[in-house]
């Protein structure tokens, strides 16, 4: 089988790289100029650059191909990068299904998040969660994905088969970016705080990337398939974490309010200092809810399997220290 990977050299882009040659597939490998490219230029695969809001630079890449896994997404929460943002996860979104149908490709495995299904504030969401209620917060990242992702299943309809895929919180290896990296750190160092007041579903990136190519390979065209699984506190996380070191989380839990308000200061000095923030409001308001999500769907279909809290946070320690990022 022939694949373009959008996203490739990005922390669940890299996974699933690894996991697509390792079962003999003829790998495209499509990134920003300029990305890191180390952790999987070593693979048998074709690296091509390029841009996804582009058109021109997605034809090449689609054209030949069995399955287009797009991968690609702008998870920033600074409000200077929303416009860029938007592009990337809406704009870019289309592009890909339309060079992708104008292609010939057969089916688009498109990666979305659980966040743009919206949370259950009183239980646990699954694919049939029709509530996305995020709406108002300022979490642009959500917004953009849940318009994303609607857009390009309108697809399915105009032949191409699209069959979409809602991680969850993901950790694990090839974490390059330190997307969780920066929490090992700072909860060794006792630089956190306070813990978050909310909770999500916490998927092992590994497993998430695996479940990617079995909805290639079986997902019903027009589903989607929750990859969450452990659904735990932000202080489980984190006592999780602290624990690699010895150490334990923070013992306040910051009440919302008090998290919000944090969020707002953070954004004032990003204005001042014009460096991403560390939190802004919409990505505090986020993180204050218990976003709970059931992923028995994809483990019945697609063989998708729920990494235990202690393999995942074990995994991803282990890989930062094997590339010197805890020294």
């Amino acid at each position: 089988m022939k694949c373009c990977v959008t996203g490739a050299t990005g922390f669940l882009g890299t996974n699933l790289v690894h996991q697509l040659v390792a079962r003999g597939w003829e790998v495209r490998a499509m990134g920003l100029p300029g990305s890191t490219v180390r952790y999987i230029e070593t693979l048998p695969v074709k690296i091509i650059f390029g841009d996804i809001t582009r058109r021109e630079d997605l034809d090449p890449a689609v054209e030949g191909v069995d399955v287009v896994f797009h991968v690609a997404g702008d998870t920033s929460f600074w409000r200077k990068r929303y416009a860029r943002q938007r592009q990337i996860n809406v704009t870019g979104a289309v592009n890909v299904a339309e060079a992708s149908l104008a292609a010939g490709v057969r089916r688009m495995v498109h990666t979305s998040t659980v966040d743009a299904l919206g949370y259950n504030p009183g239980g646990i969401a699954d694919e049939t969660w029709g509530t996305y209620n995020y709406g108002g917060m300022g979490y642009n990242y959500g917004d953009t994905k849940h318009e994303g992702e609607r857009r390009v299943r309108q697809f399915n309809d105009r032949g191409l088969e699209v069959v979409v895929i809602y991680p969850g919180s993901m950790v694990g290896p090839y974490d390059y970016t330190l997307q969780f990296g920066r929490l090992y750190f700072d909860l060794r160092d006792g630089k956190v705080p306070g813990c978050p007041p909310g909770g999500v579903g916490f998927g092992h990136v590994t497993e998430v990337a695996r479940a990617q190519i079995a909805a290639a390979e079986k997902g019903r065209p027009g589903e989607g398939y929750i990859c969450a699984g452990v659904n735990i506190t932000y202080r489980e996380l984190f006592e999780a974490i602290a624990n690699k070191f010895g150490r334990h989380a923070p013992s306040l839990t910051l009440p919302r309010s008090v998290f919000v308000a944090y969020g707002y200061l953070m954004q004032a000095l990003s204005n001042i200092t014009n460096r991403p923030p560390e939190m802004d409001p919409g990505q505090a308001r986020f993180m204050s809810v218990q976003a709970y999500y059931d992923s028995g769907k994809a483990v019945r279909e697609l063989g998708y399997r729920i990494a235990p809290l202690t393999e995942m946070v074990d995994d991803a320690y282990e890989w930062y220290r094997k590339e010197g990022f805890l020294e």
